[in-house]
């Protein structure tokens, strides 16, 4: 009752993406959204934030490791938390970017890494080692 409830908490998404990007610069927050025919609100649909600081982090000290997974959330919005795994200089797992989307399938996967790679200035995948357990759209 102190904190809300979840559906509250979603409702207040597009002001916590604009209070990463005001306090946090360099940073990058994607927001989608679609609205059902008859609806004025839009729906929540996918969100990606990656923190400047972590890209610096990335860019500057990490190994060419990227690992890619996703879990379920089971809350209000029934959908996958997509998630980047990388090795740091210490051989710790480092995370640069998350997105909560509606599942993981191809066009989610295709969304994340897509932002991702702008993120991280990903020209080309040359050199880089990927890990992946292969599973809906990783494929």
């Amino acid at each position: 009752m102190i904190q809300g409830s979840v559906a509250e908490h979603y409702s207040r998404v597009w002001d916590y993406g604009a209070k990463i990007l005001r306090t946090n610069l360099g940073s990058t927050v994607s927001l989608k959204c679609y609205t059902r025919e008859g609806e004025v609100n839009p729906t929540f649909q996918r969100l990606y934030i990656c923190l400047d600081a972590l890209k610096k982090g990335w860019k500057e000290g990490c190994m060419p490791i990227l690992g890619l997974d996703g879990c379920h959330t089971k809350v209000v919005h029934d959908g996958q938390l997509l998630t980047d795994v990388k090795v740091d200089p210490n051989n710790q797992m480092y995370h640069v970017a998350y997105a909560l989307v509606e599942s993981e399938c191809r066009d989610t996967w295709v969304w994340f890494l897509q932002l991702l790679a702008m993120d991280l200035e990903i020209n080309n995948s040359y050199g880089m080692v990927w890990i992946s357990d292969k599973q809906k759209g990783l494929i």
